[in-house]
């Protein structure tokens, strides 16, 4: 089995996959499955286990994921936060089901992230930042 980390822009196309890739050091590819305009997120453009650390387990209720990505990761959602006006964020093993969901502003997920807290069977729905230069209506 394979771990899939993706995320899904909530204004797709505002930020590029090279733009996110050099913000957290990573492979990121627009993929178009599981939805159009994921940006799926590995080491070397393979599958997503490669973010994992050696003690992750596929079936515990938190990903194990390796400590030195959890900044760069962190730098390429808070960009796709405040620049795409949030996103949806899921890291599941190919097959699964996702089990739960919850919302949360961009700064929680961050924490989430720089916590190594980011859960199994999951759907993060992540509300976008406003930046310096907008302004909201």
């Amino acid at each position: 089995m394979c771990l899939e980390f993706y995320v899904i822009p909530t204004t797709q196309n505002k930020v590029s996959a090279e733009r996110v890739a050099r913000a957290s050091g990573l492979s990121v590819k627009k993929v178009n499955k599981p939805i159009k305009g994921a940006l799926h997120f590995s080491r070397g453009g393979g599958c997503s286990c490669s973010l994992l650390s050696d003690n992750a387990g596929w079936s515990k209720p938190v990903w194990s994921l390796e400590s030195e990505i959890l900044e760069g990761l962190s730098s390429a959602l808070e960009v796709l936060g405040k620049e795409a006006g949030g996103f949806t964020l899921r890291a599941l093993w190919i097959g699964d089901d996702v089990e739960t969901e919850s919302e949360l502003s961009l700064s929680e997920m961050l924490d989430e992230i720089r916590g190594n807290r980011v859960r199994n069977r999951h759907t993060y729905k992540v509300r976008g930042a406003v930046s310096a230069t907008q302004h909201p209506h």
